[in-house]
């Protein structure tokens, strides 16, 4: 993270590949992400973007380092799953036992 955050000093272009990095592990560690970059399917069936901090602050920082609002991003995200006939896991709940399993054997979480 520190040699993205050194390079974006020299160069804007690294600014959203460093918010969707720093979103990613926030989402595998089980943290709110400052930018709301990651989205998954949530308990209601709907993409939706993953749990975030403060989300007044969220599209001040989206919209800082160029990328739409989080609510533009949204329906832009939704728009591809619908166009790509992405539906829901069947078992949502089986799914997330899953996921944090896998997180646990490879070291994410505890």
């Amino acid at each position: 993270m520190k040699i993205l955050e050194n390079r974006i000093v020299e160069n804007k272009n690294y600014e959203e590949n460093l918010a969707r990095l720093s979103d990613r592990i926030a989402v595998l560690e089980r943290k709110p992400q400052l930018f709301g970059t990651q989205f998954d399917w949530d308990k209601n069936g709907v993409l939706s973007p993953n749990m975030c901090d403060d989300l007044s602050m969220v599209n001040i920082r989206r919209l800082k380092i160029g990328l739409n609002t989080i609510e533009e991003q949204t329906q832009k995200i939704r728009l591809q799953a619908e166009n790509e006939n992405q539906t829901v896991p069947k078992n949502l709940f089986e799914r997330e036992i899953e996921i944090n399993l896998w997180k646990k054997k490879v070291g994410w979480i505890k």
